[in-house]
C-alpha cells in the first residue's frame, strides 16, 4: 500500500473516507487511533496538530498520519495489534452465530493446544499474580489461521471478509513464524519488516472494510 504524505497545516491529499490515524479531541487517551475521514472540519496552519476532521464513527481529532499502523509503528508493535484485531474478530463473528462457539466451532487441535497451555501456565500465573485470560487470548497466528480456515468456518464466515483462502492462510502462518524471531533472539531482516507491514495493510483494510459495511 502506498502512503500518501501529509502536510499537516493545509487539506492536501485529505479527503472523504481516508483512512487516518489521529489524535483524538477531549481523549484520556494518548494512543492515535485509526479513523475514515467523514468531513474536515479545519485546515489550519498550526503544523504541530494537523488538520481536524469528524470520522464515519463520529469521533473528533486530528490528523497525525495517513495510511495505517504501519507508517510509523515498529513490525512487532504490528504483529501484536493485527493479533489481537483477529481475534476480536472471530470472536464476535462465532459467538454471534452460537453461544457455544469455543465448544463448537474451534478445531479439537486449537482446543487441546489452548487447554494445555493454560495448565502449564498456572503455577507460572499464581506465582507472579498473572490475570486468567480468556482462551482466545492463549491463541496466536498458527491457531488463528485453523480457526479460520476451519471447514466449519471458513465459507460461511471468513471468506466473505478475507477473500482468498490460500493468500489469507500463507499470510497467518509467516506471520505467526516472525512474530516468534524475536522471542529466540533473532532480528527481523528488512525484507521480513516489509512483509509484516504489507500483511498488516493487506489484513487489516479487509477487516475494516467488513465493519464499515456492518454500519
Amino acid at each position: 500500500m502506498t502512503e500518501k504524505t501529509l502536510d499537516p497545516r493545509y487539506r492536501i491529499n485529505i479527503e472523504s473516507g481516508l483512512r487516518v490515524m489521529i489524535e483524538e479531541e477531549n481523549s484520556d487517551n494518548s494512543e492515535l487511533i485509526p479513523c475514515y475521514v467523514k468531513e474536515i472540519i479545519s485546515s489550519d496552519s498550526i503544523v504541530e496538530s494537523g488538520v481536524k476532521i469528524i470520522c464515519e464513527d463520529d469521533k473528533v481529532g486530528r490528523i497525525k498520519y495517513i495510511g495505517t499502523e504501519s507508517t510509523y509503528k515498529k513490525p512487532i508493535e504490528l504483529i501484536i495489534i493485527l493479533e489481537k484485531k483477529i481475534r476480536k474478530l472471530v470472536v464476535e463473528i462465532l459467538s454471534n452465530h452460537d453461544s457455544n462457539w469455543w465448544e463448537n466451532q474451534i478445531p479439537s487441535l486449537v482446543q487441546e493446544a489452548v487447554d494445555e497451555k493454560q495448565k502449564r501456565g498456572i503455577k507460572q500465573k499464581e506465582e507472579l499474580k498473572i490475570p486468567e485470560y480468556e482462551q482466545i487470548e492463549e491463541t496466536d497466528f498458527f491457531h488463528l489461521h485453523l480457526i479460520i480456515g476451519y471447514k466449519k468456518n471458513w465459507k460461511i464466515f471468513f471468506e466473505p471478509i478475507f477473500k482468498s483462502k490460500p493468500e489469507t492462510m500463507k499470510k497467518l502462518v509467516d506471520l505467526s513464524s516472525y512474530r516468534n524471531l524475536p522471542a529466540h533472539s533473532k532480528d527481523l531482516t528488512e525484507n521480513i519488516e516489509e512483509k509484516i507491514k504489507t500483511y498488516f495493510d493487506d489484513l487489516i483494510l479487509l477487516i475494516e472494510a467488513f465493519y464499515r459495511k456492518q454500519n
